[in-house]
């Protein structure tokens, strides 16, 4: 479909061409005396700081600043006109893009009109169908004692003492060494050379050759390990590679476990017996899966919204959303994807993106329409639950967070939480019996 729209103010004239995935075509025409005029422009600026011999800075007469200088005046009359145009464009077709244009079929003169194409994505604009009317399962989850005594055990070995040992290394222990790669002469590569290096064995923290080779070792002891380097290695120089290392032994220590007794659980956080800490574990873990089922929940909604409520995402979004998932490093994939497979990673992650987008719309407009969106007053009884009104106001620790940046995240949360509410009444949360 093509409307033709005339943007008077400004006398640029476009035509707008609907293309797939919510992309736009805008054929876009600049007159002739715009044109000129915006090149006027650019010629009494140059003329005002040109040096031409024989003349006073900004003195030169136009018409010899042309000469000299037209190539440069007419790239950025050009320039100029190209942004001013589009501008323009979007600005009188109510367009909202969500990312830069692509320029292409530039046709210009400079005493002629300006003609081009910009291509850009645009906001979805979308119609919920069914938001309501959805069965969900709820598997039931409990704690039990073999829970808390996994989390007690795990803290017993966060706060164990690490004892010196004479004997060979084993898994659990920890062992510090110094390791150097030796050449093919079986010279050591000294630029290569680690010192003091720490690991527990048996947490897979080291290539699994090196971890043998290290097992079993003892203090003081010197010896040399093959190491066998995969494929998909970090490091291409060393993929598929296999090198030889020296190794020497400086400590090996065994962890010690303090005794499970009422003076551990005081030094944990003041708990006066074990099975006030086990309670306090207990708690916390029932919290924890009850914050999970809400999570997963919430998640299993928005996918049969989506599934009801099949549309278009902008594929620049989808492609920026995958850049941000394959770059961050705090993420699953550590921003250290080999080179050679980028693409095939991006294809696996393409689903996933497109529906982070599509649930980014969904909820969005979900809270435009149900008026579900947390208001100041909202805001600030929000604020004054997380802090101590006591030692400050609910106004400057409002003005502290709108200076960190966070308030708007607070909004967004509290939005959401109201979105999630309302979705969960229109629909039936039945909790059902895990499968075996």
């Amino acid at each position: 479909m093509t409307e033709a729209v005339k943007t008077d103010p400004l006398s640029v004239e476009t035509e707008i061409e609907e293309l797939p995935r919510w992309r736009r075509r805008l054929r876009v025409r600049v007159p002739v005396e715009d044109s000129r005029r915006v090149r006027r422009r650019h010629v009494r600026e140059f003329a005002r700081s040109a040096r031409l011999k024989g003349f006073r800075p900004g003195k030169a007469p136009e018409r010899l600043v042309e000469q000299k200088y037209g190539g440069e005046i007419e790239q950025e009359t050009l320039k100029d006109l190209v942004h001013q145009g589009y501008e323009a464009a979007v600005r009188q077709s109510t367009l909202e893009p969500v990312a830069p244009p692509s320029i292409h079929d530039v046709r210009w003169t400079p005493d002629g009109e300006l003609e081009f194409v910009a291509e850009v994505d645009i906001h979805p604009e979308i119609e919920l169908g069914r938001t309501g009317g959805f069965r969900i399962e709820r598997p039931r989850r409990r704690v039990v004692e073999d829970d808390v005594d996994r989390v007690v055990e795990r803290i017993r070995k966060e706060r164990a003492d690490w004892r010196p040992v004479d004997r060979p290394a084993a898994a659990g222990d920890r062992i510090a060494f110094d390791s150097v790669p030796l050449d093919e002469s079986g010279e050591p590569i000294e630029t290569e050379r680690v010192e003091n290096h720490r690991v527990e064995l048996g947490r897979e923290s080291l290539l699994p050759d090196f971890e043998a080779g290290l097992t079993g070792r003892s203090k003081g002891e010197i010896t040399e390990i093959e190491v066998g380097f995969t494929e998909d290695h970090p490091n291409e120089m060393l993929r598929g590679r296999t090198r030889r290392f020296r190794v020497s032994v400086d400590d090996v220590r065994e962890r010690v476990l303090p005794p499970l007794d009422d003076d551990f659980a005081r030094t944990v956080g003041g708990f006066e017996s074990v099975s006030e800490l086990g309670g306090h574990i207990r708690r916390n873990l029932e919290e924890e899966i009850a914050d999970q089922s809400r999570r997963e929940v919430n998640e299993a909604l928005v996918d049969q919204v989506i599934e009801a409520n099949r549309f278009e995402v902008p594929e620049v979004l989808v492609d920026r959303y995958l850049s941000s998932m394959m770059a961050d490093r705090q993420g699953p994939l550590e921003g250290r994807v080999p080179e050679e497979r980028l693409g095939q990673v991006r294809d696996v992650l393409r689903p996933g993106a497109e529906r982070a987008v599509r649930r980014y719309y969904i909820l969005k407009r979900l809270a435009e329409d149900e008026g579900l969106e947390a208001d100041d007053a909202a805001l600030d009884a929000a604020i004054a639950e997380r802090i101590d009104t006591g030692k400050l106001a609910v106004p400057e620790a409002r003005r502290r967070l709108e200076r960190s940046g966070e308030l708007e995240d607070l909004r967004h949360h509290l939005t959401m939480e109201r979105v999630f509410d309302w979705l969960r009444e229109r629909s039936t949360i039945e909790d059902v019996e895990p499968e075996e």
